[in-house]
């Protein structure tokens, strides 16, 4: 069993609630998972919250977390990370919330129309340019740390991160900036978090394995899926097999049911 949560506070209160999940993972004795720190701690906070996680896994705390490569953050404007406050938390202004729904596609939000939409319009989705890119390296390359895209869509919009999380780890932070190296991202995409799940047929190539492989050019993978469209498929993945099957093939699907579930008796916990 696995607890995963996004925490419960964002800006100055993030180290605290990181430490609540630790304290229930304590508690509990059951592995916590901290979903998408990059969102809530990136802005000023995230150095405190990885010095407490890697205090807590040195005392043998089974907890871990992950953080997806972008500086924006996509949600409902009626959501409760939007409460009164959230400015000061975050340290930015209404000009930072882009509406990403018609209406109101593109448009950046003033006090005005920011109140307005969040009244009429509470489901509608935004984008949130918040987080600092230096936070964000320094969340990737903690040891410890995961790829994850936590990614939705609604009405066919939402954050690029559905469609372009782990070709921006590759392209962007691997190639580029040369901020993590090619094996470690890998380790972050696939062994780390299989192991965490305690799935023990996915995370490497090997005999026995399930074959899940994907095939990419390391010189020319990148994200092409932005705010606007993003959806779009990223460049330099020629090959996608689940299950020994080609799902993918240079970003056409040719079998969208190739995977199976993997059941309860064939994890490790």
């Amino acid at each position: 069993m696995v607890i995963s949560a996004h925490f419960r506070d964002a800006g100055p209160n993030a180290v605290k609630a990181v430490e609540e999940l630790i304290n229930l993972s304590v508690d509990s004795n059951i592995p916590v998972q901290i979903s998408h720190l990059g969102s809530c701690a990136a802005v000023g906070y995230m150095k405190e919250a990885l010095l407490i996680i890697e205090k807590a896994k040195n005392k043998g705390v089974q907890v871990d977390t992950d953080c997806y490569p972008y500086v924006a953050f996509s949600t409902s404007i009626g959501s409760a990370v939007f409460d009164d406050g959230w400015r000061e938390k975050m340290g930015k202004s209404y000009e930072d919330i882009i509406l990403i729904e018609e209406p109101y596609r593109g448009v950046a939000c003033n006090s005005k129309l920011f109140h307005e939409v969040r009244k009429n319009h509470p489901d509608m989705y935004v984008v949130a340019s918040v987080m600092n890119e230096d936070e964000v390296i320094m969340a990737l390359k903690a040891p410890y740390m995961m790829v994850a895209s936590d990614g939705t869509y609604n009405k066919g919009q939402g954050h690029p991160r559905g469609a372009g999380t782990f070709p921006r780890v590759l392209g962007r932070y691997v190639r580029e900036m040369n901020e993590i190296s090619l094996l470690d991202a890998l380790k972050k995409m696939t062994i780390y978090p299989a192991r965490k799940l305690g799935i023990n047929s996915k995370g490497l190539i090997k005999e026995t394995m399930d074959a899940d492989i994907v095939i990419f050019d390391p010189d020319k993978i990148i994200d092409q899926a932005s705010f606007e469209n993003p959806a779009v498929p990223p460049l330099g993945i020629d090959y996608v097999i689940v299950n020994g099957t080609i799902a993918v093939d240079h970003n056409h699907i040719v079998a969208s049911r190739a995977g199976r579930f993997v059941k309860k008796s064939e994890l490790s916990r």
